[in-house]
């Protein structure tokens, strides 16, 4: 942006605060994970962990995994790869979000980011729902909410984790 070499079309989906917004999710995630119902794992911290099949933690909960990728920088074979282990996807409005083609099929999440200049524009919500893929939608402005967008993420974490069960053992009726 310093460069004023984008257009003001891509501006408007610029987050002003993005790293407060990781951070929010990150630590949405953690405090999720503290009720016991699963276990955090950073990926920046441990990428290679990003594809392992998930292990049962202390008292058989999940890990949850997260990262961030950045579209720019990584490799679309990267990109494509992590996409594909992911449960739930969380991006701003743009095509980057076309990547969701690439979650594994199922009940996976899609969850768009999107700022009011681009209302109205459903074709990722369509692909979603084409795809059996759940999608939610956060309104946002540039300077995101961050609780609103960790309750939508906190909200699907509930329906992925109680819906996920460890191997061998049988649901109560």
């Amino acid at each position: 942006m310093k460069h004023d070499d984008w257009s003001k079309w891509r501006g408007v989906r610029h987050l002003v605060n993005e790293p407060e917004v990781l951070d929010g999710i990150r630590q949405g995630i953690r405090d999720f994970c503290n009720t016991g119902a699963c276990f955090y794992e950073d990926a920046i911290e441990n990428p290679e962990s990003w594809t392992d099949n998930p292990t049962l933690g202390a008292n058989d909960s999940i890990p949850i995994r997260f990262t961030s990728i950045d579209p720019t920088v990584h490799a679309l074979e990267t990109q494509v790869h992590y996409v594909g282990h992911t449960s739930i996807l969380i991006a701003l409005h743009g095509g980057a979000l076309g990547l969701s083609l690439f979650l594994p099929p199922g009940d996976a999440t899609m969850i768009e980011l999107q700022v009011k200049e681009v209302s109205g524009n459903f074709h990722f919500e369509h692909m979603a729902y084409e795809m059996g893929h759940v999608y939610e939608q956060v309104r946002i402005e540039r300077k995101v909410n961050v609780d609103s967008v960790v309750r939508t993420i906190t909200e699907q974490l509930e329906r992925l984790v109680g819906k996920v069960e460890p191997e061998g053992l049988e649901q109560a009726e």
